[in-house]
């Protein structure tokens, strides 16, 4: 682990604590804190000019604009962003996203695994345009405890959820494959960051 990503795992999560505290308490500082740890987030994760733009018109939004109203945005954002991220991948000629996770895994997928690996992504996508719908009804509609307890706990328990039931799934629908372990498999996810999958779908 580098020390940039030593360092950000401590922003990652004080981010949904101070979230909470700021909806719980009323505190505008909880709130405050949080965007900046988001922001100090998005310097680690890109670093360079671009990392350094990004840091600097957080902050500069922070003295334009209440943190509650910025906190709405980012459980929104991100979702969209998974979504587009897992969406991208089922277009033509593309490998889907969870082939490419299955495929680090244990080479090169059989027919069937493929195509459940295809529906698995656009499982996925359709889950976090769901969780971004809700992030911004909750938002708009919610009081702010129960918004915050829905993005900082609720969503991560249910993508959770959806990852281990699909892992259980594969396991007894397509049980005459051979499978890693779930340990295994969220290793290989969360080491997938630093790889590049592949840009077209296997021949």
């Amino acid at each position: 682990m580098t020390s940039r990503q030593a360092l950000g795992i401590p922003l990652l999560l004080a981010y949904p604590v101070l979230t909470q505290a700021a909806a719980s308490t009323g505190l505008a500082y909880f709130g405050g804190a949080a965007w900046l740890c988001l922001a100090a987030l998005v310097l680690v994760a890109f670093p360079g000019k671009w990392g350094g733009a990004g840091f600097a018109a957080m902050v500069g939004a922070l003295l334009l604009a209440d943190a509650d109203m910025l906190l709405a945005f980012p459980p929104v954002i991100i979702n969209l962003a998974l979504a587009a991220w897992f969406g991208k991948s089922l277009a033509a000629g593309e490998e889907p996203l969870i082939s490419w996770f299955a495929r680090l895994g244990q080479g090169e997928l059989p027919p069937d695994l493929a195509r459940f690996t295809r529906r698995a992504t656009l499982v996925w996508t359709a889950f976090f345009v769901c969780m971004a719908v809700a992030c911004a009804a909750l938002a708009l509609f919610a009081s702010r405890i129960t918004w915050s307890l829905f993005t900082n706990v609720i969503d991560f328990l249910l993508v959770a959820l959806l990852f281990i039931g699909m892992h259980v799934y594969r396991r007894v629908r397509y049980r005459h494959h051979k499978y890693l372990s779930l340990a295994e498999v969220v290793r290989i996810v969360a080491q997938s960051a630093r790889l590049a999958p592949r840009r077209s779908a296997p021949k």
